[in-house]
């Protein structure tokens, strides 16, 4: 089905359908990618699971970033939980970027049993005319979590009667947990959102792009980068200096941006994702609908990737000689800051764990301050990883790969065994590291620098502070331990991974 047929659903199709993504996987990096472009990995699951995301909390994380909106959580009061925990970050973002430093604003319909039997749209409704009241937004996000989903509410037809009354822009998103196993399915339930209700259908925009493109005073061809919520603004500002680098400007969406921006998105020449876990869908509709050329690709982490990446785009524009004399110019000033980085760091082992893009694009760097790679664990697992997983174990074809959302039990098995000196991990999986006594470091941190050449240098900086001083995880590894049976520590970790 085309994109822009996707869109004219009310809800977005799921990733297991999709893109036949996996999310159970255990063995090397070329057997992952072998079974991946021979279809074998659909048939892949656990006869158990500890614990899984949800596509409704990771839909939060992008939504909550955008200003003069409200979200309304329709579901139980349990499933805003999450939200006070976002505050700060977001609040640091607008900070960050020079924005109104706003707090985020949710509702929740807070749907008891007696909803479920009755149905919840009455409180739905009070809902959205109490914000229209008290907050006047621009946008109204309505997020659709699991009981409604179950009880059959239909909050597309509400929104659309109540849309007349109202002045916010009122923007219904299917994000029921149980409809899917790949929690990135709630980036394309955002975009989805967004292409319906935030973008006009005024179809001949590229055109008008690629002249004003090629008359702006100051000679930058505008382009957009899609960013997304644990992208620090530090890594924004070195993407547009990279760009501008060789005669671009930057625009970056969605997140921290206004919801009456969102159609200037069609007067870029070029649609640049960062990161294809979060694109495609956007990207594919994008082009189909007004014509704009994207591309997706490596992610720019590291000396290699972040080369490869300002040439690919180059490569899109016409802009190939400016790039390479740029490159050659950033890479011999990188490699001379980092050479007493990789002396220390020759030979040290380490096991990353986290998005599947970022994961071996992050592997690829560590290579290349002399660390080891000796596992990957990816939440999940499509089409858009096979390149990157080839080429970071193209000296090391059977690395260890571990598919996995969360499942906490299989890392701590799998890093006891591997007992790296490293480990590079998504949010809130590093203290299970530190508990064996392994230093952990970050996969993300919106603070702090991890793109382009600078954040080549930050890492390494970083890190090597790091492994300077371990007496923390030392301390932890004596006096507490992780919640397993000794038992299962000589269980093979991927015992329940089935197909």
């Amino acid at each position: 089905m085309a994109f822009v047929e996707y869109v004219n659903e009310k809800a977005n199709p799921r990733r297991d359908d999709r893109l036949r993504t996996c999310h159970a996987y255990g063995g090397t990096a070329c057997g992952l990618v072998k079974d991946s472009q021979g279809g074998c990995l659909v048939n892949k699951d656990r006869s158990f699971s500890q614990t899984f995301g949800c596509q409704m909390s990771l839909s939060m994380f992008m939504l909550q970033t955008i200003p003069d909106t409200v979200s309304i959580l329709h579901g139980p009061v349990g499933c805003g939980g999450a939200s006070p925990g976002r505050d700060y970050r977001v609040r640091e973002g607008n900070r960050a970027r020079g924005l109104k430093e706003q707090r985020v604003i949710w509702y929740n319909t807070n749907l008891n049993e007696s909803d479920v039997i009755n149905g919840g749209e009455d409180s739905l409704e009070k809902t959205i005319l109490a914000i229209e009241e008290r907050h006047h937004p621009k946008a109204i996000f309505i997020v659709s979590t699991c009981v409604p989903g179950i009880i059959g509410d239909d909050v597309d037809a509400l929104a659309a009667q109540l849309q007349e009354r109202v002045k916010a822009k009122l923007i219904p998103l299917h994000c029921e947990g149980f409809k899917t196993k790949i929690v990135a399915t709630a980036y394309d339930a955002v975009y989805h959102g967004i292409a319906r209700h935030l973008i006009d259908d005024q179809e001949d925009a590229p055109a008008e792009a690629a002249g004003a493109a090629q008359g702006q005073a100051d000679g930058l061809i505008p382009v957009n980068v899609f960013n997304f919520s644990s992208m620090g603004r530090i890594d924004e500002v070195e993407l547009a200096r990279l760009l501008k680098g060789i005669g671009l400007e930057a625009n970056f969406f969605p997140n921290y941006v206004h919801p009456d921006a969102f159609n200037h998105l069609k007067k870029a020449a070029l649609n640049i994702s960062v990161c294809a876990t979060h694109d495609d869908y956007f990207l594919e509709y994008l082009k189909e609908k007004f014509g704009t050329p994207y591309l997706i690709g490596t992610m720019p982490i590291g000396s290699r990737n972040t080369s490869e990446w300002l040439l690919a785009i180059a490569g899109k524009l016409g802009k190939e000689e400016v790039a390479q004399q740029f490159i050659t110019a950033e890479t011999k000033e990188l490699e001379a800051a980092l050479a007493p980085y990789q002396e220390r760091f020759q030979g040290k082992r380490v096991y990353i764990s986290g998005g599947e893009i970022r994961v071996p694009a992050t592997g690829m760097l560590m290579q290349e301050l002399g660390f080891k790679v000796i596992g990957l664990r990816a939440h999940h697992y499509d089409e858009f990883g096979d390149d990157l997983y080839l080429k970071v174990a193209e000296n090391d074809p059977d690395m260890e790969v571990n598919v996995a959302t969360t499942q906490p039990f299989e890392l701590v098995n799998l890093l006891n065994r591997a007992k790296p000196d490293l480990y590079i991990g998504h949010a809130g999986s590093n203290v299970y590291a530190a508990k064996l006594g392994i230093p952990g470091f970050p996969l993300f941190n919106t603070p702090k620098s991890y793109y382009g050449y600078r954040g080549a240098y930050e890492v390494a900086l970083q890190v090597d502070r790091l492994l300077r001083n371990q007496a923390y995880q030392r301390k932890l590894k004596e006096h507490t331990r992780n919640p397993y049976h000794e038992s299962w520590y000589q269980q093979d970790p991927y015992h329940y991974i089935t197909g």
